[in-house]
């Protein structure tokens, strides 16, 4: 293997303003590419890290890569309307019992949530509104169920909902509790009364930490490895945005990323084992560094692609919501004509190939049944999977 090597000055000489990163992954190649002016290169595969005497220069993303280009299996799938949704556009829903939950994104809302009965067909009154005022949420981000809770994080006010499932359920909401949060994340996972998964945390070089409802850490997992001094963890974790989905039996969690077809797969007994595959693109992440205020973030250039937008699971499968558009193609960006399978060891199942363009997915816990928002019609939708 032929060893690559760097202009004299090395990284350290390269001016935040100038750089340009690529973030590649495959099954043998897993390297950060910065390019100034001068046409500065340094790579690293995967091999070439596990032996390299300058590690100091040389990022790890992660050790454990596989990839495929196929699933094995393909499926035509066509929606049916249920109802339309009048009452904002959803982010994301959840499928409780025969119930599901939907949770609203647009700004010009009421309230955050809406629950509609797959039994009766009815939708039932918004809660959650918003607002400032007590039992009121102004910017809810994600939102989960775990055990007898439904929990919704609110990145503006810095707070998390906690709602008694029943009381969702039944129409009737009594209990209501709202815990502060001082730390700025991208998303959070609930995982019980004393424990969350948040990533985010820019002042660490790992992707996940483990912290309790005071925000002590407990434990962090899924380290990036030997960065560059000049590189900023900020932009580097806005390029790696990612979302969690804890498994019903809350002993794994999969990793889906916003802007690279990657998906890792933790478990959460013995964090440092994971799982990560990525295709079947591959897609690779290349971007410029802006900078606002006191943050460092990725420009969103023509090339930069979104991939998984959202996603369900279930005992036996992750399902993954994807639209692998550019930038380029912003009218369409945020929409999905595909939805990937995966079981929880990682493994390419199956891909589902949309008649609509959807937002928002949950799946029945039997595997058989899909839901989601038609973008297009503004009806949520069904469809039948085998």
């Amino acid at each position: 293997m032929k060893k690559l090597s760097y202009r004299q000055g090395g990284l350290r000489n390269i001016k935040p303003s100038f750089y340009r990163f690529k973030i590649n992954h495959n099954k043998n190649n897993i390297y950060i590419m910065t390019i100034n002016n001068k046409l500065l290169i340094f790579s690293t595969t995967l091999f070439f890290i596990l032996i390299s005497c300058s590690n100091k220069n040389k990022v790890v993303l992660n050790h454990s890569n596989s990839s495929f280009a196929n699933f094995p299996k393909e499926q035509n799938v066509s929606f049916e309307n249920l109802f339309e949704y009048k009452v904002g556009t959803p982010k994301a829903m959840k499928l409780v019992d025969s119930t599901l939950i939907i949770f609203n994104s647009t700004k010009k809302i009421k309230s955050f949530f809406y629950n509609y009965s797959i039994k009766s067909g009815q939708i039932s009154r918004g809660y959650l509104h918003k607002g400032r005022g007590p039992k009121e949420a102004l910017g809810a981000s994600c939102f989960g169920i775990v055990d007898n809770i439904l929990w919704v994080h609110d990145v503006t006010l810095k707070k998390i909902f906690i709602m008694d499932k029943k009381e969702i359920l039944s129409g009737n909401i009594s209990s209501f509790k709202a815990y502060p949060l001082e730390g700025n994340y991208y998303q959070i996972s609930v995982i019980d009364n004393s424990s969350i998964l948040i990533n985010g945390k820019i002042d660490s070089n790992y992707k996940i930490q483990e912290i309790n409802f005071s925000e002590r850490l407990l434990n962090e997992f899924g380290e990036f490895e030997n960065l560059p001094k000049d590189l900023p963890l900020d932009a580097l974790k806005d390029a790696y945005h990612s979302f969690f989905f804890l498994s019903p039996s809350k002993d794994k969690v999969a990793i889906s990323y916003l802007y690279t077809d990657l998906l890792e797969i933790y478990n959460l007994k013995s964090p440092y084992e994971n799982e990560t595959v990525q295709g079947p693109e591959g897609i690779n992440i290349e971007f410029e560094i802006g900078k606002r205020q006191y943050y460092n973030y990725m420009k969103k250039n023509e090339g930069i692609r979104k991939t998984f937008l959202a996603g369900a699971v279930t005992d036996k499968h992750i399902y993954l919501a994807y639209s692998g558009l550019s930038y380029a193609e912003r009218n369409d960006i945020n929409y999905c004509k595909y939805v990937y399978v995966y079981d929880w060891n990682g493994t390419p199942v199956k891909k589902l190939n949309l008649n609509k363009r959807i937002m928002g997915l949950a799946v029945s816990g039997d595997d058989r049944t899909i839901y989601s928002y038609d973008a297009d019609t503004g009806f949520i939708v069904k469809a039948e999977i085998e």
